[in-house]
């Protein structure tokens, strides 16, 4: 009897996102045979959604079974199949569970805040090093007044025909608290486990406001994902009031102020793939509202209690300082204004 291993580390086609198009680390698998048990290496980002299957043949029409769905913490990781030795000729595959319209968002390090010489700072925008041990998914997109109103039954928002604007299902939702944004995540994870497209341990939720930046930022370090400067008609914002790295507000009188929502995706997105990071509505995050540590943090989730919920992003009101990466605001949870909306992030945990 002999156990043999198939390398075949691409990801699950099932949901048709590649990893060269997420930044995702393909998944790799090694073997050994130890007391007659064969054990599998897993290799790939931390925090991968992993399906570890096997088959008997290689044939065209292989029956393919699922030995573990499993949560990469560190990498490798370890699975054992206690029946590969015994069973007569056995292969194995790894995929990674990709959810439609997110992006993956490696772990890594990064500088959270704002320099001090950064134009239009906010006290509050300490700089600190912040590592994200673990990767996570995000919404490509804001979630859309009608990804709401199919999951909730009702929309709420402002910007639609009750109040003489067009109907565009595609604008993203508003007037939602926080309550509202999280009852939104709780749902759809009932909904997406029940239909196993989610593991029974990975949820949807708010983002961590670190998490945010992080995403928000991809990798840059300039005040805003776009460069030094945000320019009317690059985001929607209130154009008349841009924003110029190393000087701050230049007015310009002829900018666009569209003073409503777009549709999600109407502007350029940043090096992840992630759309309306700076603008449109501002976006409610996990985290009560509070000052930033000074020292390096690992994971960090804000306060353990306040009376204010972060919100990130800038909004269709706001002026080009405000939609920088490291600009901070906040408000009551339970207040809903047509200027905030959420995207949601898919992780293990709760």
């Amino acid at each position: 009897m002999k156990t043999t291993l198939c390398l075949a580390a691409a990801l699950a086609g099932a949901w048709g996102i590649t990893a060269s198009a997420l930044g995702q680390t393909a998944p790799g698998l090694a073997l050994q045979l130890t007391n007659g048990v064969a054990r599998l290496s897993v290799t790939g980002d931390a925090g991968s959604a992993c399906t570890i299957q096997f088959a008997t043949n290689l044939s065209p029409g292989a029956t393919w079974g699922t030995l573990s769905n499993y949560t990469l913490f560190s990498s490798p990781g370890q699975i054992a199949d206690p029946a590969g030795a015994t069973t007569g000729a056995r292969f194995y595959r790894v995929s990674i569970l990709v959810p439609t319209n997110m992006a993956w968002v490696e772990p890594g390090t990064f500088v959270m805040g704002s320099p001090t010489n950064e134009a239009a700072r906010g006290a509050d925008e300490i700089q600190h090093s912040v590592t994200q041990t673990n990767g996570f998914y995000i919404a490509k997109y804001l979630v859309t007044q009608g990804a709401y109103l199919a999951l909730m039954n009702t929309n709420p928002s402002y910007y639609n025909t009750n109040n003489l604007f067009t109907q565009d299902l595609t604008r993203p939702v508003e007037q939602v608290s926080w309550y509202d944004a999280s009852n939104f995540c709780q749902k759809l994870t009932q909904q997406a486990q029940a239909a196993g497209q989610v593991f029974t341990n990975w949820s949807y939720r708010l983002p961590s406001e670190a998490e945010w930046e992080y995403a928000c930022r991809a990798g840059t370090i300039t005040p805003l994902y776009y460069g030094s400067n945000l320019f009317s008609g690059m985001a929607n914002f209130d154009g008349n009031y841009q924003y110029i790295g190393g000087f701050g507000t230049s007015n310009n009188p002829s900018g666009t102020f569209l003073d409503r929502t777009t549709s999600v995706g109407s502007y350029q997105p940043n090096a992840w793939g992630l759309y309306d990071m700076a603008g449109n509505v501002s976006e409610w995050c996990q985290d009560w509202y509070g000052a930033y540590p000074t020292n390096a943090v690992t994971n960090p989730l804000g306060p353990a209690t306040g009376t204010e919920r972060v919100l990130r992003g800038g909004a269709l009101n706001s002026i080009g300082a405000d939609c920088r990466s490291a600009d901070r605001d906040a408000t009551e949870p339970a207040f809903g204004f047509n200027t905030v909306g959420f995207r949601v992030v898919l992780s293990a945990g709760p």
